[in-house]
């Protein structure tokens, strides 16, 4: 069971690269995350696009599976292309390790004593 997540988030497209980066995001993109999910470093993948609400993240992709092996997909060459592909199609372009579920509990547990 997934543990922890990566959030993938972008704002909007870079200006005049619209076309561009939904067809990269619904082709190549797309296509090399599935590719990380066959190879095994994360169980399930969640695609979400925010209705307009005036804020600074649109659209993003949440990667659920275990923390080191999320870890090490972000490490990959692959990986790093990736994201370098994304950063240039969209502004405001992210990527940030986080728990969900059970593994927000597990650290919530080693951390009790602060929480007093």
């Amino acid at each position: 069971m997934a543990t922890a997540v990566l959030f993938i988030g972008w704002d909007r497209p870079r200006a005049g690269r619209e076309g561009d980066a939904f067809k990269f995001l619904m082709g190549e993109g797309q296509e090399t995350l599935a590719k990380f999910q066959k190879q095994g470093f994360f169980e399930r993948i969640e695609r979400i696009a925010l209705t307009p609400h005036g804020g600074s993240t649109n659209g993003m992709v949440l990667l659920f599976g275990e923390r080191a092996k999320l870890d090490e997909l972000r490490r990959t060459d692959e990986f790093e292309r990736l994201s370098m592909q994304l950063m240039m199609l969209f502004d405001g372009y992210g990527v940030v390790p986080g728990l969900n579920g059970e593994g927000l509990d597990k650290a919530m547990a080693r951390s009790k004593d602060l929480l007093k």
